[in-house]
């Protein structure tokens, strides 16, 4: 089983529970946000899971399209964007290989992530770099990494309720920036384990990445509300577009 199908089998478990777990995020002025941030035109989401962000950047009026690995996901997305301007469909964020190109292309909640090599996620901002129209933007939103040096192994708990409890299990690989872990609930039913492999990468090293794939920085946040980037900062907002002459 190649990386691909790695990444579609493990997010074909999570499907079913996506929109259910609690993630405190606000989709709608995410998509707010993304409208305001890029040119008008079409936008195209990598790592689009059940169009929680795209569906609402639908229902503001643009038209997007959803890339994602999992069928399943995929699935949920489709079935909730009947009579909007979105569809998605099963494809490889490293590629993408539609026709078309798009004023904005954007992946949020870490989802670049994912992708669990360097040279994957540099070929996720390569393939980007192609779908964009001129004057496009890419939009990266990641988080920053927390993990103190040294530190292998970490366990989460996320939720205690009457009858249930739901913790991450994590197992940190600092040489290689991986983290692998499980997030797990426990209920009546039983337990239910959801796998997950992530490669995070530092905001500077994005931005190489970004400079290898024809791309340059135009702007960074702290947030969606267009807060400072500092130190104390969790995640940001990255806006990056085409390079021209004279960048350095």
């Amino acid at each position: 089983m190649d990386e691909f199908e790695q990444q579609a089998d493990r997010w074909d478990q999570w499907a079913p529970h996506y929109d259910t777990l609690g993630t405190g995020r606000h989709h709608e002025r995410v998509a707010a946000r993304l409208r305001d941030l890029a040119p008008a035109g079409p936008a195209l989401e990598l790592g689009c899971g059940t169009g929680q962000v795209a569906i609402e950047l639908a229902r503001l009026g643009t038209q997007v399209t959803g890339l994602d690995a999992s069928p399943k996901m995929v699935a949920a997305f489709n079935a909730k964007a009947a009579n909007l301007p979105a569809r998605a469909q099963v494809g490889d964020m490293t590629t993408i290989g539609l026709d078309q190109r798009f004023t904005l292309v954007f992946t949020v909640a870490s989802t670049l992530f994912a992708l669990t090599s360097q040279d994957d996620q540099v070929a996720c901002f390569r393939a980007a770099a192609d779908h964009l129209e001129p004057g496009g933007v890419f939009v990266v939103e990641a988080g920053v990494s927390d993990w103190a040096p040294g530190t292998r192994q970490a366990m989460s708990v996320r939720e205690i309720g009457q009858g249930h409890a739901s913790w991450s299990a994590m197992l940190h690989d600092p040489v290689t920036q991986t983290v692998r872990s499980q997030e797990i609930r426990a209920d009546a039913d039983g337990m239910r384990l959801l796998p997950l492999v992530t490669r995070y990468a530092w905001p500077a090293e994005l931005d190489l990445m970004a400079r290898v794939a024809g791309l340059r920085r135009s702007a960074r946040f702290g947030d969606w509300e267009g807060g400072s980037f500092n130190a104390d900062s969790r995640r940001h907002v990255t806006l990056y577009t085409r390079s021209t002459p004279g960048d350095s």
